[in-house]
């Protein structure tokens, strides 16, 4: 099967938040490549796709770099990738093909963001025979708003399997047998497809009360995107078609929520936990999940270490970067936030209570 190798020579765009692509690199060819290698090497994992020329690009990080260990996987690739390697979509679908990984051992971790996911992928790290990925972002690119437009349904339900296999490769060659994906918010639209192709992935959906979200939101704004920094949040910004930063803020907490709601409704199966439960009860709540996901009978590791960490430490998204965040959400900020949150979502309230949610 055909693929390209690529040096990279450097790196072209802000690490956090993305969007991931090779146009973030300069790359020089170097030669052909044997893609049978992609399956067999845990250094080389799926990094991002190019739907305008069907590509998969993989990056190659140093042996001793183990991704699960990491709070963003995609931004680790970034900053530690020697080289990317080029394959086809037709040569995707094909590698994919020969992953033999365990439908039932996949976990798939949704959530509104800033509520603990990070937290949660650590301590799944800590599971015996568990590789847990955070943040793999050719999944992201998925979503029909990052790039993908021109997909047909089976064209992007086609490339989400593959992915999703593709994505289990490395850990499997280190031996793991239990593979977690925790992505970003965003991609919870993506969770009906994901249900429909794989029905027997275990599914664990994290949230947290509006307000405390739209707080640590704001800090992650001004942090992740220097130029809002200091900017009302009641002014209508172009950059977000017309939308106020509180305007914008609600849509994107609503928009996961509402997904979850859906699928409970039509009675998928999902353990749903709120950051307020994770961060109070951190024992009673992860050992619940473990169980949803199949794993109460396997060895766990020291999760107190885990829990007493800063999950996302050594990045800009650290709670020590967060607190430079120059502005605070007034309490007038959040009461129009309530407000908005109740309008465009009748039945729903900043303090919602998702059905099912595991309160110990």
């Amino acid at each position: 099967m055909e693929a390209r190798v690529f040096a990279i020579d450097e790196r072209l765009k802000p690490i956090v938040p993305g969007p991931v692509g090779a146009a973030n690199f300069k790359l020089r060819d170097e030669s052909a490549f044997d893609a049978s290698r992609l399956l067999s090497e845990p250094s080389f994992s799926l990094y991002c796709l190019d739907f305008e020329n069907h590509y998969a690009y993989f990056a190659e990080t140093p042996a001793d770099c183990d991704l699960s260990r990491v709070p963003f996987m995609y931004q680790t690739q970034y900053q530690l990738s020697t080289h990317l390697v080029r394959i086809s979509f037709d040569t995707l679908h094909k590698l994919a093909g020969e992953v033999n990984y365990t439908q039932s051992k996949l976990l798939l971790i949704y959530s509104v963001g800033r509520c603990g996911s990070t937290l949660v992928s650590r301590a799944l790290n800590e599971v015996e025979g568990v590789d847990s990925l955070s943040e793999p972002d050719a999944f992201t690119q998925l979503l029909p708003n990052r790039g993908s437009e021109a997909l047909s349904n089976d064209e992007r339900a086609a490339l989400l399997k593959s992915c999703t296999a593709l994505q289990c490769a490395p850990g499997l060659a280190r031996g793991k047998d239990v593979f977690a994906f925790k992505f970003r918010s965003d991609v919870t639209h993506l969770a009906p497809l994901f249900y429909s192709l794989l029905p027997q992935a275990k599914l664990v959906f994290l949230y947290r009360n509006a307000e405390p979200w739209a707080r640590s939101n704001w800090n992650y704004v001004q942090v992740a995107f220097p130029g809002v920094a200091g900017t009302s949040v009641d002014t209508p910004r172009p950059d977000w078609n017309g939308r106020t930063m509180l305007e914008s803020m609600a849509m994107r907490w609503l928009g996961p929520m509402q997904t979850c709601q859906e699928m409970l409704k039509e009675g998928i199966p999902l353990f749903v936990a709120r950051y307020e439960e994770l961060t109070s009860h951190p024992h009673e709540v992860l050992s619940k999940m473990f169980a949803h996901c199949g794993l109460a009978s396997r060895t766990i590791g020291s999760l107190d270490t885990v829990l007493g960490q800063d999950a996302q430490e050594g990045t800009v998204l650290s709670r020590a970067s967060l607190a430079t965040a120059p502005t605070q959400l007034s309490a007038e900020n959040l009461t129009a936030l309530r407000r908005m949150i109740e309008e465009m979502a009748p039945g729903m309230s900043a303090d919602y209570v998702l059905p099912g949610t595991y309160i110990p």
